[in-house]
């Protein structure tokens, strides 16, 4: 990916979420870039995997660690810093849920959970490694958020509140670091077929881009290092919003109409 390299080749680069399909291309992207990459997530066989894959000659190192487990941050935190720190924060760990509110009065749990990898956990791990980013005089944050809150599509009173949560904080942080060459995007993915995706089977038939596609829009993000990288269909949601709100509601109605639930929000999955 053009410029790609001239951002990240000798950087030390960490990403969330490595163990998923997103997470998985934009390591090898970047590792084909010359990056120096730390990968985290919650499985250790996919994270190893994920390493085979990245292009050989790249230093990869794995972390098996839980977002949401304080105690297994304060180890990460501390193995990163004997490894020279982080420049470049990729956010990119979520979890998805699309239920409606009518299925989730009793799952207030669903909220929580959602809460605390997508927001809490995140943020947790991103103050932890600002002091070293401000000590070396410069870094990137990318904070990877969703095209339903651009949309304000229905089903995701769990997931879209978590994402809108991490980009109000990168947008509240980032003009707190411009002065430090400390950098804060946000990522609006459209729909991606992935294995989170997958088990709603009324996004089958809907365009969605690939994997490899979404890694580089994350990858746009620390080449440009804008503040906002979109699609021009979440854009167009957004001033939908600003400039005729019932539009975009009546819009969101139909898509909660025409798209039924999917098959495990309305099984026995707690």
């Amino acid at each position: 990916m053009r410029g790609l390299s001239t951002r990240v080749r000798g950087r030390r680069v960490l990403v969330t979420g490595a163990s998923g399909a997103i997470g998985r291309q934009v390591a090898i992207l970047l590792g084909a870039a010359g990056a120096e990459l730390s990968l985290l997530g919650r499985d250790r066989r996919a994270l190893d995997e994920t390493a085979r894959l990245v292009p050989s000659g790249a230093p990869v190192h794995v972390f098996p660690v839980d977002l949401t487990a304080a105690d297994e941050l304060t180890v990460l935190t501390e193995e990163l810093a004997k490894q020279g720190g982080v420049d470049i924060l990729v956010n990119n760990a979520g979890r998805s849920i699309r239920r409606g509110a009518a299925l989730a009065v009793d799952r207030p749990h669903d909220y929580r959970r959602t809460m605390a990898v997508n927001y809490f956990g995140a943020v947790d791990l991103t103050l932890r490694l600002l002091p070293g980013m401000r000590e070396r005089g410069g870094g990137h944050i990318v904070n990877v958020a969703t095209i339903g809150l651009q949309l304000g599509m229905a089903r995701f009173t769990a997931y879209n509140p978590s994402k809108a949560a991490i980009e109000a904080f990168g947008q509240s942080l980032a003009p707190e670091l411009r002065r430090e060459r400390i950098a804060v995007s946000t990522v609006h993915l459209p729909l991606v077929r992935t294995r989170m995706s997958a088990p709603t089977t009324a996004f089958a038939k809907l365009p969605a881009l690939t994997p490899e596609q979404a890694a580089r829009m994350v990858c746009t993000a620390l080449v440009t290092r804008r503040p906002r990288v979109s699609t021009p269909l979440g854009t167009l949601g957004e001033l939908l919003g600003v400039a005729a709100p019932r539009l975009r509601l009546a819009f969101a109605a139909l898509e909660y109409r025409c798209l039924p639930e999917s098959p495990g929000a309305l099984g026995a999955d707690r």
